[in-house]
């Protein structure tokens, strides 16, 4: 017993970031951050939320969640701001789109933060705000969506409501992984996954040179086809070896 609890206590996995894009009330806010803390997860980032920080409304909400010394809390400009860290990206949205992403349910979004934690990658979970959710150019930034199955006839679930589900499904989840390990060895494994900021950098560089060579005709179609490759190279989970390569092939065309 007493190895097991050795082990137990080397086994350190590291929560999701909880990103809330445009969050619209603090009541949310603070909900969150107290269903978030329930389940073992503490960091929260704010994307252009449209209340003022900090906020009363999310304080009092939160039940001492937001004061709490184990929650961090920052505020971000924008989704790239705040991602710019993380590695492999969930986004969460209620609503069929036309996007080719993988759309897993939340039990397969645990088992896949899981496996990527335990190689040391950063993750991170998107949530959009209560009046639309995420817009496609946010959505697209994500290496897999999620989908919270709901009644078909009243499929409106509330943004803090939507945080706990994640949040609570995660945290069962990791708990079964950890008390399985009590009994074998669990190795963290090298993490080489590139992060969003190096992926954006790529990104960026790439649709520059294309906008320089009119590669976006019509113009009327541009977003829609940078949507389209920012995807490509998203759903490719990229090393950051392999984006310097890339890297090297762009620049290799463009001075020949």
């Amino acid at each position: 017993m007493s190895t097991g609890r050795k082990r137990l206590n080397k086994i350190k996995i590291n929560s999701p970031v909880i990103i809330l894009v445009e969050p619209q009330l603090g009541e949310n806010i603070g909900f969150s951050a107290r269903a978030m803390l329930n389940f073992d997860i503490n960091n929260l980032r704010l994307v252009n939320p449209r209340e003022d920080w900090p906020n009363k409304k999310a304080i009092s909400t939160s039940a001492g969640a937001i004061d709490s010394r184990k929650s961090e809390i920052n505020i971000y400009n924008t989704i790239e701001d705040a991602t710019e860290d993380i590695s492999y990206l969930l986004a969460t949205t209620a609503r069929k789109r036309d996007l080719n992403k993988p759309v897993i349910s939340p039990v397969q979004a645990s088992e896949n933060l899981l496996n990527a934690q335990m190689k040391g990658v950063s993750t991170g979970i998107m949530f959009g705000g209560e009046k639309s959710g995420l817009k496609n150019s946010d959505l697209v930034k994500a290496d897999e969506i999620i989908n919270i199955k709901s009644d078909s006839e009243f499929s409106s679930i509330n943004l803090a409501m939507s945080v706990m589900i994640i949040s609570y499904q995660w945290y069962i989840q990791k708990m079964d992984f950890i008390n399985k390990s009590n009994s074998t060895k669990t190795t963290m494994k090298q993490n080489n996954y590139a992060t969003k900021k190096e992926l954006n950098f790529f990104v960026s560089r790439l649709i520059s040179l294309l906008s320089y060579r009119d590669f976006f005709n019509p113009i009327e179609k541009k977003e829609s086809m940078i949507n389209n490759i920012e995807a490509i190279f998203t759903r490719s989970s990229l090393t950051s070896q392999e984006l310097r390569t890339l890297h090297g092939i762009i620049s290799n065309l463009v001075e020949n």
